[in-house]
């Protein structure tokens, strides 16, 4: 798969991070394994950056909504529109813009998604806040949130388990079910459903 990402180093968006390719290869392994079903289910994506998770979420079968800040677009739908059309898709991807604290466009919502996926998505202690409204517009009593992190600052993700602790019941999946290939063990991986 061809990304394109921006020239800048250390810009959020444009690097492709260790655990946005745990969390894809982990979506993989889990419908080759029986564990999860993406056909036909709403995904959406938060954060997509360079758009490899949700796009592999879309050759699984699901219908794919990856969304990031207005600036990140243009580069989403190029990374879209290049890797996707060489593919016989099982799903559906198309991009759109979401500020997180902000109220969620009603495509995004209307019907609730399956799945909320994420990576790298906790970064500042600032962010939490919005973060955590976001995730409670888009999650329904039957939407489960998958998020992936590396560990590098562990006092903002404990300060982000703590605050969702309050909505959520989260669980850690055991490194055990991950893609054979792809553990590391400086990602974690939560799972998330609205309490």
């Amino acid at each position: 798969m061809l990304l394109h990402h921006q020239g800048t180093p250390g810009v959020t968006g444009s690097v492709m991070w260790d655990s946005g390719i745990v969390l894809g290869k982990f979506l993989e392994h889990s419908v080759d394994s029986g564990m999860l079903v993406l056909q036909g289910k709403k995904i959406v994506e938060l954060g997509s950056g360079c758009g490899l998770v949700g796009c592999i979420a879309a050759l699984l079968g699901g219908e794919v909504i990856l969304t990031d800040l207005p600036d990140r677009l243009r580069l989403l739908r190029k990374n879209i529109e290049t890797n996707m059309k060489q593919f016989c898709l099982r799903g559906s991807v198309t991009a759109t813009e979401l500020i997180w604290g902000d109220d969620a466009d009603p495509e995004l919502v209307k019907p609730m998604p399956d799945y909320v996926l994420g990576s790298d998505v906790v970064y500042s202690e600032g962010a939490v806040e919005e973060l955590l409204e976001t995730l409670g517009q888009l999650c329904g009593p039957n939407t489960t949130i998958f998020l992936a992190g590396e560990l590098r600052n562990d006092a903002i993700l404990e300060y982000f388990l703590e605050a969702a602790m309050k909505n959520f019941r989260i669980g850690r999946v055991d490194q055990n079910l991950w893609h054979p290939d792809y553990c590391s063990n400086r990602v974690v991986l939560y799972v998330l459903v609205k309490k």
